[in-house]
């Protein structure tokens, strides 16, 4: 870790900021014990450590046993750590006080090895780093009770002179009520070749903690969070597994990247708070910076890459369990590998702008707008555009904003499906310009907001956006002159199939959509468009009251109406060749279950 007064920036910091385009200014870190710390160290309930081996490779724990306060200041500097730990397995408690809880007194010597450590409360989202040496450690046992009955669990017992600390900001951290629990561990896998148990758990870890070290010099334990599933796993075979995990937006100190970039080694621990599993591991690292971080994982304009050289995964080895409580407002979505999902790729080319023309409202929080943009008309039916809003959106660089946690990973970058049929080649009543082209929207972010917000305006005051480009093969389409298709949407799930109606041959089609009744609207804006696609269609409407004016209206269109969800009895009988699907995610996953054999095509705009 830097300092940028009273000690130097490490050359890996200095070269991150560089890179990242970030102004040096005044390091919050207290080079001795602070007082933040030294209170910290009394009510958290979970102490992160982090240790180098004998090749130098770091590796990292968790501590914890469901009761506040497992450390206090000894004065001088000094803290002493008292905890339960897992009984066998932990390589951190191996490298610090060996394997066997004889209670003998391991003493350190000169300086004493490198410790790092995060104090971390996950109720209240607080958490405190420091760094120091390594004065005196013991592992032994003790009768505990804290679980309900008598049992030997093993102690650890560490003494450190503190010569950093630093209290971090709360983001990131999802909320979890810490309590005791019995630690039984049981080694499943010594390799770095990772187990089944290890894959389902970094499916669904919304944290781990990382440590990294300048040898010789200091070293860093640190938490990284976000929403389920956020370490990614590129590859996993006999060499190694491969993991990814974006880097958020931070406080821009580097202290983890800075470490990273001029030792590329880190040691991470994956807990399982439902079950009390631990992945423990190390390995080389890789940064991805803007286009290479992006090819591998989209949407991210910062990365790291691990390459596991050793791990292990171990059953019950923690003496704790999580309750599960809110997660970070601050936690963007699950950002996918390019190599698991086939992102949402377009044509780039030079920026373009397009022009707001106007606006229709269909429903409280659907409406379609009509642009206008040089050759827009080079698109295809089913594929999306994408429109870049970062020159209106991006306030720049915001450490913290609880008004608006979502805009700090934002890229204000966003895909829409084009619902209005392309220009080429040219339908009769395609009733737009060669220039223009249409989207159906809803209103749900601070990019469809800002769209709602300039609708309507003067053409002298005419809103213009940039737009990135076209993409997709989203195409609704019959491969043959006997074949009957089924299109599924939900809600403005509906978009990609709009532009193809005009072509479609709707006595081979099967629509069913569900909606809430507030989008009713919608449904009524569709068949007003195109009049025979009431006999294709079926509207499953949910809240929907039976006196409703618009609900008389949809009924008297001749289409199926509903007023219940989608259920499996209504795909049976439809006998199509391929399925569209253009729904949630939930939903999405039914249908799948529902359709068992049935060639399903679906588009993923989860990135």
């Amino acid at each position: 870790m830097a300092f940028f007064q009273a000690m130097q920036w490490s050359e890996g910091e200095k070269r991150m900021a560089e890179i990242m385009k970030t102004p040096p200014y005044d390091n919050p870190t207290v080079p001795t014990l602070s007082p933040q710390l030294s209170n910290h160290l009394k009510i958290a309930p979970l102490i992160a450590i982090g240790t180098l081996d004998s090749q130098g490779r770091p590796w990292t724990t968790l501590w914890g046993s469901g009761e506040k306060g497992l450390s206090q200041p000894l004065g001088g500097g000094i803290v002493g750590i008292r905890t339960p730990v897992t009984g066998k397995f932990d390589p951190v408690v191996e490298e610090l006080v060996g394997k066997e809880a004889t209670g003998q007194v391991t003493r350190e010597e000169g300086k004493g090895r490198m410790v790092s450590g995060l104090t971390i409360d996950l109720e209240t989202r607080k958490r405190v780093k420091m760094y120091g040496r390594m004065v005196a450690g013991a592992l032994g046992s003790r009768d505990d009770e804290v679980t309900g009955h008598e049992e030997s669990v093993a102690e650890v017992q560490l003494v450190l002179k503190i010569e950093q600390s630093l209290g971090n900001c709360p983001k990131y951290l999802n909320k979890k009520h810490i309590v005791a629990a019995a630690s039984k561990p049981q080694l499943v896998s010594d390799s770095p070749r990772l187990p089944q148990q290890a894959l389902n758990l970094l499916e669904k870890a919304d944290l781990f903690f990382v440590s990294s070290a300048q040898p010789e010099q200091d070293m860093d334990t640190n938490h990284r969070g976000g929403p389920p599933g956020f370490l990614r796993v590129g590859s996993n075979d006999e060499s190694g597994a491969v993991l990814y995990w974006p880097e958020y937006s931070g406080n821009r100190l580097w202290q983890t990247l800075g470490n990273l970039y001029d030792n590329p080694v880190a040691g991470l621990c994956v807990p399982d708070f439902d079950t009390g599993d631990m992945l423990y591991l190390t390995g080389t690292t890789e940064i991805l910076v803007g286009k290479d971080a992006a090819a591998v994982l989209p949407r991210s304009n910062l990365c790291v890459k691990v390459k596991v050289t050793a791990a292990r995964f171990v059953t019950q080895a923690l003496p704790f369990r999580g309750v599960p409580g809110e997660l970070s407002p601050y936690n963007p979505v699950v950002r996918y590998l390019a190599s698991e999902k086939t992102a949402p790729r377009v044509e780039e080319q030079q920026l373009q702008q397009a022009r707001l023309l106007s606006q229709t409202e269909l429903t409280p929080t659907v409406s379609r707008f009509r642009f206008s943009l040089e050759n827009a008309a080079a698109y295809k039916a089913g594929q999306y555009v994408t429109f870049d809003f970062s020159d209106h959106l991006d306030i720049g660089y915001s450490h913290m904003r609880d008004d608006d946690p979502q805009s700090i990973n934002d890229d204000f970058v966003r895909t829409f499906t084009v619902s209005s049929p392309p220009g080429d080649p040219p339908i009769p009543v395609r009733n737009l310009k060669d220039d223009e082209f249409e989207i159906t929207i809803r209103k749900v972010g601070p990019a469809t907001g800002f769209l709602f917000q300039h609708a309507g305006e003067s053409d002298r005051m005419r809103l213009e956006v940039g737009i990135k480009g076209f993409g997709g093969e989203f195409e609704v389409q019959y491969e043959n002159g006997e074949e009957t298709i089924a299109f599924i949407a939900a809600g403005v799930g509906i978009t990609p199939v709009l532009p193809s109606l005009w072509i479609l041959d709707l006595s081979r089609l099967h629509l069913l959509w569900t909606i809430r009744k507030d989008d009713i609207g919608l449904v009524l804006d569709t068949l007003q468009q195109h009049l025979k696609l009431a006999g294709s269609l079926s509207v499953f409407i949910t809240n929907a009251e039976s006196d409703d004016p618009e609900l008389s209206r949809l009924k008297h269109t001749g289409a199926q109406v509903h007023l219940r969800r989608m259920q499996q009895s209504d795909l049976q009988s439809l006998q199509a060749s391929r399925y569209y699907l253009c729904t949630a995610v939930s939903l999405r996953k039914q249908l799948m279950e529902w359709l068992p054999g049935e060639k399903l095509v679906f588009e993923d705009f989860n990135f």
